[in-house]
């Protein structure tokens, strides 16, 4: 898997997706309540050693949509955020697979992070629609050639 695949997978298996999510989604979330989306915002070389393997970072943002009728509700929005970018600093060490050129490399998760998560959205028109919310996710990987 890709780091974007393997990233995604690693959110599927948070304990808690189930109570917050229906699905997660490539680059949107849809706009009703129970729906997450992973936007790759980008990838770059960190550091590079004399055999060209790599230290790589890749961002991307989390969308997240929720009900949020109430304060008590919101609460829960912040709370499940709260929970999730703490249990993604403890998932390193899976193996992800990056192409540079035409050839395919392995290499594994070094560190995942989470941060910013904060309103995003606030719907406009109905107030039963879900608000959405965004995290930052930055995972560092490396690739051994």
């Amino acid at each position: 898997m890709n780091i974007i695949e393997k990233v995604r997978a690693i959110l599927e298996s948070f304990p808690k997706i189930s109570e917050v999510c229906n699905s997660i989604h490539i680059d949107f979330a849809d706009p009703e309540p129970t729906s997450y989306g992973l936007s790759s915002t980008g990838d770059q070389l960190i550091s590079e050693d004399v055999l060209g393997n790599q230290r790589r970072q890749h961002s991307f943002l989390l969308y997240t949509t929720y009900s949020s009728i109430n304060d008590y509700e919101r609460l829960n929005n912040s709370t499940a955020l709260t929970e999730l970018s703490v249990w993604l600093h403890d998932q390193t060490g899976a193996e992800v697979e990056t192409i540079i050129g035409s050839e395919t490399y392995t290499g594994k998760l070094e560190k995942l992070t989470a941060s910013n998560g904060m309103l995003f959205s606030v719907p406009q028109e109905n107030e039963l629609d879900g608000v959405q919310y965004q995290l930052t996710i930055i995972a560092e990987y490396t690739v051994n050639v």
